[in-house]
């Protein structure tokens, strides 16, 4: 593989269909899981869910009024 085809491959956009087809979010879960930290992690996902999720309805509150 040259280095022009490592770029392209490594600068792809990540949709919503791959996101869980990328090898750092594959390598990232096997860590999880190999550390035993699905209760940390856990609490970190409902952490930034939470977060966007206020950011999105303040944005929608502002364009609603």
């Amino acid at each position: 593989m040259s280095k022009s085809e490592n770029t392209e491959k490594s600068t792809e956009a990540v949709t919503i269909k791959n996101f869980r087809n990328n090898s750092d979010i594959e390598n990232f879960y096997r860590y999880i899981h190999e550390n035993g930290l699905r209760r940390e992690a856990f609490m970190l996902m409902e952490y930034a869910i939470s977060k966007v999720a206020k950011v999105k309805k303040s944005k929608r509150a502002k364009t609603l009024q």
